[in-house]
């Protein structure tokens, strides 16, 4: 096999942050091994004083370049959206305004522009334009395959030769569509898993969490491994469904209750694009669900913090999360999350008998017995009175 060199195809440039002097090593380790794999890659650091200037010869390269390569981290992230002080990442700020108006010159259609991570958690931190696009993590030997056959345009699975259509039998083919339906709760699972609580996190610069408090890690993290299987890293066509219902249930303290389903209707439009025969208005259905009622400190603004997060970035993460023994503290996985971009925020009064979230107006007839940390802010309550 004889070596041939990118370059006939066209340079490939690596826009990045100087978080660090590991971090810039590591930056030039992977353009060091793409070079010498015959992608053309181009580097500030290969540069010394590019004679056109900094903001020329960054507008050039982007410019010629095939492809352009954007190492995410936590800092590139906050530059590129422009989140930082004025006076920090002058050239990330500038490189991430070129880059954004080229899609937008493009018509928000992207065959250039690459999200690269060194590390999985480092995902979360794709800019906003681009985490639609297909995103690479090089840390590992697979991630690293995919982008370079992608870079050198040899399909990392070949695609076998269009063979002849065989015959098929005439017959009528019906699907009912119960038969491939799966509730996203597996009760054992989620007994197992002991769901607890719900907490947020909110963040300058990226959407916010919302996050569902196990007690089990183990089970918690089946089960959103078990989702991501099905939904991927984002949901799609939104089927997992969360609601949010505030007001006053007899016989639940004061608070909201957080309800987790599936979206029937987005379920259906899924196995409809898969070319699957749907018959909801013939088919029954069971799906099962799971809620947890919430009892926040008076003048909590955890709830309302979140909306507002959840308004300006119209998206958010649904992560796990795992409590602490005595149920007062929560450690996130931010890995698991999942990315989502519709929540249903809902009032009591609003929900009749056969809504969705009926099944919230009786869950005060379940009687629950006090966490510990429930337990501990009672016994205070006591003293004071």
């Amino acid at each position: 096999m004889t070596s041939e060199s990118y370059s006939k195809s066209g340079e490939v440039f690596i826009s990045y942050s100087w978080d660090s002097e590991e971090h810039l090593r590591a930056v030039l380790d992977l353009s060091n091994r793409l070079r010498a794999e015959g992608v053309d890659c181009v580097l500030d650091q290969y540069e010394e004083s590019p004679p056109e200037g900094w903001p020329r010869w960054m507008d050039r390269k982007i410019r010629d370049s095939k492809f352009v390569l954007m190492v995410c981290t936590e800092t590139y992230y906050r530059r590129v959206m422009g989140d930082t002080a004025a006076e920090e990442g002058h050239g990330v700020k500038w490189e991430g305004g070129l880059i954004y108006q080229y899609i937008y010159n493009a018509g928000a259609t992207n065959t250039k522009f690459i999200p690269v991570v060194l590390q999985k958690q480092d995902k979360t931190f794709i800019p906003a334009p681009l985490q639609s696009a297909t995103h690479y993590d090089v840390s590992t030997g697979s991630g690293y395959d995919r982008l370079y056959s992608r870079l050198v345009g040899r399909p990392h699975t070949e695609k076998p030769k269009l063979g002849q259509l065989r015959s098929l039998p005439k017959k009528d083919v019906k699907t009912n569509f119960s038969v491939f339906l799966s509730t996203p709760i597996d009760p054992e699972l989620w007994d197992e898993a002991k769901w607890r609580g719900v907490f947020v996190r909110i963040y300058e610069s990226r959407p916010p969490d919302l996050g569902l408090a196990f007690l089990n890690d183990t089970a918690a993290r089946r089960i959103f491994e078990q989702w991501h299987q099905r939904y991927g890293d984002r949901d799609a066509f939104e089927e997992l469904r969360i609601s949010v219902i505030e007001g006053e249930v007899r016989g639940e303290q004061p608070g909201y209750s957080v309800h987790v389903g599936i979206d029937l209707e987005n379920t259906i439009k899924r196995y409809r694009a898969a070319g699957l025969t749907v018959h909801a208005d013939r088919d029954g259905f069971l799906t099962l669900t799971r809620i947890h009622r919430m009892n926040p400190a008076p003048g909590s603004k955890n709830l309302e913090m979140f909306k507002q997060a959840y308004r300006d970035f119209k998206v958010y993460t649904l992560i796990p999360g795992i409590l602490k023994p005595d149920q007062s503290d929560v450690i996130p996985i931010h890995e698991l999350g999942i990315y989502k971009s519709t929540i249903h925020f809902r009032r009591v009064e609003e929900i009749g008998p056969n809504d969705e979230d009926s099944v919230v107006l009786d869950s005060g007839s379940v009687k629950r017995p006090l966490t510990e940390f429930g337990k501990k802010q009672r016994g205070k309550k006591k003293k004071k009175s």
